[in-house]
């Protein structure tokens, strides 16, 4: 028998492999109609569900299996990552309490549930017992990076720099972790190291909006007006949602470099987006008294 589903069960992966995901779901739901002892084929077929986007056929497959092996760590451990994939980070959180035996990955799963349901302080009890557990670098780093954001969420920014680095010595190629050291000096006022954090982040990443928007926001307070306004551009070029607050960005930089026309004008498009947007309200009214106030002084 065992034979006959390994030879079965490679069929199927060989279709995965040529895109052929008809067939290989076909071959997959054969496989657990004939030998439904074996988790495998629910496992690679709810990873095709979930390629797919069929979140929910992906869940009714996963929960046949936990019905059928109740008992199976393994696969409430596989069930677990799958809602925390999902988001669904209470059911998540309650099944990782439910289990019975003590295991380190367990572990970093309940702490990084309770980081995403802002309970902070759980969050990091769990994620330090796991950081002392024996286990592979990635995770570790993985573990650091998140409680360096719990701590920068909490405003404790020496706390958040100190995990920040231990994770850094790890992995120093994640843009990610770039942008939180650059959050955590900007918040400390540390605005040079920032912008070697941010600048060390877009060079990891150059896509990725974020990056620009606080490169713009670090050089704002460092006074290079003109970077910071092609920074916010770049923002809002590989941002997908353009908000009110992103034009403002952009009109702070000209406000702050004399250029009254062109802030005028952002703060006008930002309002024009969120017309009850306080900031830029009241950033096109200080604009137009400096204006008036120009005018005035040219008469």
């Amino acid at each position: 028998m065992g034979y006959k589903f390994q030879h079965k069960i490679k069929s199927a992966k060989e279709f995965e492999a040529q895109g052929k995901y008809l067939h290989a779901i076909q071959v997959y739901q054969l496989l657990i109609d004939e030998f439904p002892e074996f988790h495998e084929s629910y496992i690679n077929l709810a990873d095709i569900y979930q390629l797919k986007g069929k979140k929910k056929s992906a869940e009714k497959i996963l929960k046949l299996i936990l019905d059928r092996q109740p008992d199976n760590y393994e696969i409430k451990l596989y069930y677990i990552q799958f809602l925390m994939h999902n988001k669904k980070w209470d059911e998540a959180l309650n099944l990782l309490l439910s289990l019975s035996i003590e295991d380190p990955f367990a572990s970093y799963l309940t702490g990084y549930c309770y980081f995403y349901l802002n309970n902070y302080e759980l969050a990091k009890v769990h994620l330090l017992g796991f950081i002392i557990s024996d286990e592979e670098p990635e995770l570790i780093h993985e573990a650091y990076l998140i409680l360096a954001k719990l701590e920068l969420e909490l405003n404790k920014y020496e706390n958040a720099l100190k995990y920040a680095k231990k994770a850094e010595v790890m992995y120093d190629d994640d843009w990610e972790l770039q942008l939180i050291i650059a959050k955590i000096y900007y918040y400390l006022k540390m605005y040079t190291h920032s912008s070697d954090s941010i600048n060390r982040g877009i060079e990891l990443n150059k896509k990725e909006a974020v990056l620009y928007e606080w490169a713009g926001k670090i050089n704002l307070n460092l006074d290079n007006y003109n970077k910071a306004k092609k920074y916010f551009e770049k923002h809002i070029d590989l941002k997908d949602d353009i908000t009110s607050n992103d034009y403002i960005y952009i009109a702070d930089a000209y406000l702050k470099s004399g250029k009254l026309i062109e802030a005028l004008n952002f703060y006008n498009t930002a309002i024009k987006l969120d017309p009850k947007n306080k900031l830029a309200l009241e950033g096109k009214g200080k604009t137009n008294d400096l204006l008036n106030n120009k005018l005035a002084s040219d008469v």
